[in-house]
């Protein structure tokens, strides 16, 4: 069975996840309440009504993408 979340990338066979990362308004949401230090990706999802692995995922990229801008400088 093949499902979507309206929120995220990709397309989800049988319970896993493809390739998930939120967009937008979520994405820079997740980064502000992980950067808070109070919630974890599971009270993210849960608040931003999404899947934990695309809190994770979209947090891994944007922490890759700092490190890339830090070794430009």
């Amino acid at each position: 069975m093949k499902t979507c979340c309206p929120h995220c990338h990709g397309v989800f066979d049988d319970g896993h996840a493809g390739d998930a990362y939120l967009r937008d308004e979520q994405a820079l949401a997740t980064i502000i309440l992980w950067s808070s230090g109070q919630f974890d990706t599971t009270d993210i999802a849960n608040a931003l009504q999404c899947r934990e692995d695309a809190v994770y995922r979209t947090l891994q990229m944007a922490k890759d993408g700092a490190r890339a801008d830090r070794r430009r400088a």
